[in-house]
């Protein structure tokens, strides 16, 4: 413990007090009190380090330590060093004695009998939540019966059951005021992302209950306190009554799917999101299969922008350099999520390593996207080395950007191995959430019993051209065995695809060889015989395009745009849509307070349409461009 107090003190020396506590919190994974315990470790116990080592003084010891005030801390070392063994309680209790010898006889007593006055004030609180819980939980069945049998029609049928609700609101409301007061901001303004998580609760149960004791609910004046299309599902009346009480989730239909567990078909209402550097879609693709709908995809690259335009016509593109975007706009839309793919460049462990002094780097410029359009989640895609040390203070920067803006922020690691792409690719996901949803969020669930193999992923399209060696080819790569993490493992896989340009470095080109695959080139089409035997015994296939984009999960029905190498870097800097649906089930999931059978979403279509998200179709590859076809053509005329 000393150790690591050491090392946060020397990562002090490049982030602030408040960045330091937030990498340790996001890139640590430590909870909020051990960060800032550690945080202040060395200064205040500077100098009693072999004290407390020789004591074997526990974490929960030094935390108690690190926040006593220095009086408190001293008679508590001095203690440790004679021998007493000192536990939490103790330092409370020398804190308790220390502080009352400072105060004269009647304040004591005064302090004494406010505490007295507060635990009785605390019990009569408790006692009338507890009442108050009862009869909001009663009503709240009683108001969902109703909503139940009246769905569909114009009228209520049932106005006995309509006024004995109205009846039970009225007798609420003071209930409810003399527990949290009468006087709450209006609906729109605690929506708003200022707006405390709890104070934005009690508000809405308030509003709720008026508008029930008003009788403005069913065909009177819906269930909504907010019209707007994002605000019918956060303000749900009886929704938010819930939200205050501990009554269980409703187990009625809602959003026309059966909740008596999880789901595995996604809810008619769909999510919106806005995405900075869309590139060639992966992360739009495997969003919209988890129930999302851009609102915006920006991306300055023409081609990549191109291929969206081709794919999906009805998308919003945006064709422009995300510094230049003012996403305030889609603030009044109430955008449920911000994505982005952003440059790995800066932080790729093949690359310079430049971080925040790379010109590519736009860390900060997702910060900004967030804290201009306010959506409810985000989620930054990156590689491992953003967490290297050296761009320690860049991402403390950034995270210190993220949480001022209001936001819950975890870092999750996903590998395309993990979720049945032949492909090792490890990546970093860098989440966050506002509000109450951030309680909710689980990192998606992994499937290593989905391992999969290059022979079985590329077999078709590595037979296609009559290469009489692709059925050995494809048995030497499901039989290939490595170990990984002392793990003997079956099948190979491809290494991280990406779109780099010239002749591979040695080391690489020996790893794919390995692989049974040549990686000085991309091929324009799939191996022939005749290249086969021009090559002899050591013939390594290349890796054509459409191989590529198989390898990082598109759908062989997914068409790009531009010439061989802009393709070749649209597919190699893409996310993978499976590791964009993963994580965006996850969001979903705690969005919209549902949950999902992970391994039968990810593994079915889940399409709007015959030709949209990550529909299956047994279709022959189209050519990704007409250039290619016709060298295609062109070769095997040659070879005739």
């Amino acid at each position: 413990m000393l150790k690591v107090a050491a090392e946060v003190e020397a990562l002090k020396e490049h982030l602030t007090p408040r960045e330091t506590n937030d990498f340790l919190q996001s890139a640590c994974g430590l909870n909020g009190s051990d960060a800032s315990a550690y945080c202040k470790l060395s200064t205040a116990l500077k100098g009693s380090e072999e004290r407390l080592r020789d004591a074997r003084v526990q974490f929960a010891v030094m935390k108690a330590l690190v926040s006593a005030d220095e009086q408190t801390r001293v008679e508590a070392l001095w203690k440790i060093g004679a021998g007493a063994r000192v536990d939490v309680r103790d330092v409370s209790a020398i804190r308790k004695r220390l502080r009352d010898a400072r105060l004269a006889p009647e304040h004591v007593l005064a302090q004494s009998r406010m505490r007295r006055m507060k635990t009785a004030a605390r019990k009569r609180a408790s006692e009338l939540i507890a009442s108050l819980d009862d009869r909001m939980a009663a009503f709240i069945s009683l108001a969902e019966g109703f909503r139940f049998k009246a769905a569909g029609k114009d009228r209520e049928q049932d106005f006995d059951g309509f006024e004995k609700i109205r009846a039970e609101a009225r007798n609420l409301v003071p209930l409810f005021d003399s527990a949290f007061g009468s006087s709450h901001r209006p609906v729109a303004e605690l929506l708003a992302s200022s707006t405390e998580p709890e104070e934005r609760r009690i508000g809405l149960v308030h509003h709720s209950l008026l508008k029930f004791a008003a009788g403005k609910f069913g065909s009177h004046g819906g269930y909504a306190l907010d019209r707007s299309r994002a605000g019918i599902r956060r303000t749900d009346i009886i929704e938010c009554l819930r939200a205050s009480t501990s009554a269980p989730r409703s187990r009625m239909v809602r959003s026309g799917i059966d909740q008596r567990g999880p789901l595995s078909q996604l809810p008619a209402r769909r999510l919106t999101f806005v995405e900075m550097c869309a590139g060639a879609g992966g992360l739009a693709l495997g969003l919209e299969a988890a129930g999302f709908d851009p609102a915006a995809l920006v991306e300055k690259d023409k081609n990549a922008a191109a291929t969206l335009r081709l794919n999906r016509p009805n998308w919003n593109v945006i064709q422009q350099d995300v510094r230049t975007v003012d996403f305030t706009r889609f603030r009044k839309q109430r955008i449920d999520l911000v994505v982005g793919g952003l440059p790995c460049h800066p932080y790729s462990e093949d690359g310079k390593g430049l971080g925040k002094y790379d010109p590519r780097d736009l860390l900060m410029e997702g910060a900004r996207a967030v804290a201009e359009a306010k959506p409810w989640a985000f989620v930054f895609e990156n590689v491992a080395g953003l967490l290297h040390a050296k761009h320690a203070d860049h991402f403390g920067h950034f995270l210190a950007a993220l949480k001022k803006s209001g936001y819950t922020v975890d870092v999750c690691r996903l590998n395309t191995e993990d979720y049945g792409l032949a492909q090792e690719r490890e990546r970093l996901l860098i989440v966050g959430m506002r509000g109450e949803a951030a309680g909710a969020f689980r990192k998606p669930p992994r499937f290593p019993e989905w391992r999969t193999n290059l022979g079985d992923a590329l077999g078709d399209l590595m037979a296609a051209n009559g290469w009489k060696g692709a059925e050995e080819w494809i048995r030497a790569r499901r039989e290939h065995v490595t170990e990984k993490n002392g793990v003997r493992l079956r099948g190979a896989l491809a290494s991280t695809i990406v779109g780099r340009k010239g002749i591979p470095r040695e080391k690489e080109r020996l790893r794919w060889a390995e692989k049974g695959i040549s990686i000085a080139g991309v091929a324009n089409a799939a191996p022939t015989q005749d290249q086969a035997d021009a090559a002899g015994e050591r013939f390594l296939p290349s890796l054509t395009l459409r191989m590529r984009a198989r390898l990082q999960g598109f759908p062989d029905w997914w068409e790009f745009a531009g010439g061989k190498e802009p393709v070749a870097m649209q597919i190699g800097n893409a996310v993978p849509p499976v590791i964009a649906q993963a994580m965006g089930l996850a969001i979903h999931s705690a969005l919209e307070e549902v949950e999902f059978e992970m391994g039968t979403m990810l593994r079915s279509p889940n399409c709007k349409d015959d030709t949209s998200a990550l529909c299956r179709i047994s279709l022959d590859p189209p050519p990704l461009q007409q250039e290619l076809a016709h060298a295609a053509e062109t070769q095997a005329c040659s070879s005739r």
